[in-house]
């Protein structure tokens, strides 16, 4: 669990780290954790999110992962940071693809696609009602988290990552990054996921469109619905 929290790009609350031990099929609680290591991570009693209270301690579990296992003692802790990163990888794909919270069309229900985004004046609050915190997560971090997992998860997740940059749902992807301001993130995503050499050649080509494509269109950036 440690892991996935430093592997994170973004604080996740005990809800997400919950939601992600399921899908991983791990074992342990993430309400437990803070519990028990409360003198160094804690829960925002504003936002829910764990947060680690001391960037010493970042630092150590940060040096947990690159020191080699054969050389730790029993009473010191292994980190093995790339499979976190295929965990939250498999994570953010799967709420992608959601048929409930996931990708979908038009999913803040704009009436017209011939509106700029700054034409829309509720558009925060319909982004606030209609794109889940996961979704929004998965949107803008799955790339990242692709570009560090290990390489047999590269060829595990081959079908999910597929799926993603294919028509209709790199669209809906586009969509949601439009609306949350992640078109520049998404754009360094996914020139660090394409280098994946695990990843399918015909995956890795489509990242590539879909990365110039958005290159291409990054400087409007006006409108969300097409």
């Amino acid at each position: 669990m440690l892991g996935m929290l430093l592997a994170a790009f973004e604080p996740l609350t005990i809800g997400d780290l919950e939601d992600l031990i399921k899908h991983a099929k791990g074992q342990g609680s993430a309400k437990a954790l803070v519990q028990i290591l409360g003198t160094v991570i804690k829960e925002d009693p504003i936002t829910h999110s764990i947060q680690f209270r001391h960037p010493t301690f970042v630092e150590y579990l940060r040096r947990c992962c690159i020191i080699p296992a054969t050389y730790m003692s029993s009473s010191r802790i292994h980190i093995n940071i790339s499979h976190a990163h295929s965990q939250a990888a498999s994570w953010c794909l799967h709420r992608l693809k959601s048929s409930k919270e996931g990708l979908k069309f038009n999913i803040c229900r704009i009436e017209s696609s011939f509106y700029l985004n700054r034409q829309i004046p509720d558009l925060e609050a319909r982004v606030a009602s209609f794109i889940s915190r996961r979704l929004r997560y998965a949107s803008l971090h799955w790339p990242f988290h692709v570009s560090a997992m290990d390489d047999g998860s590269g060829h595990k997740l081959q079908s999910e990552l597929a799926h993603i940059v294919k028509s209709p749902f790199a669209l809906y992807w586009m969509e949601i990054l439009s609306m949350t301001g992640g078109v520049m993130r998404a754009i360094s995503g996914l020139r660090a996921a394409a280098q994946r050499q695990s990843i399918e050649k015909k995956t890795r080509t489509r990242m590539n469109d879909i990365k110039r494509f958005l290159m291409a269109f990054s400087p409007e950036k006006v409108n969300a619905t097409y």
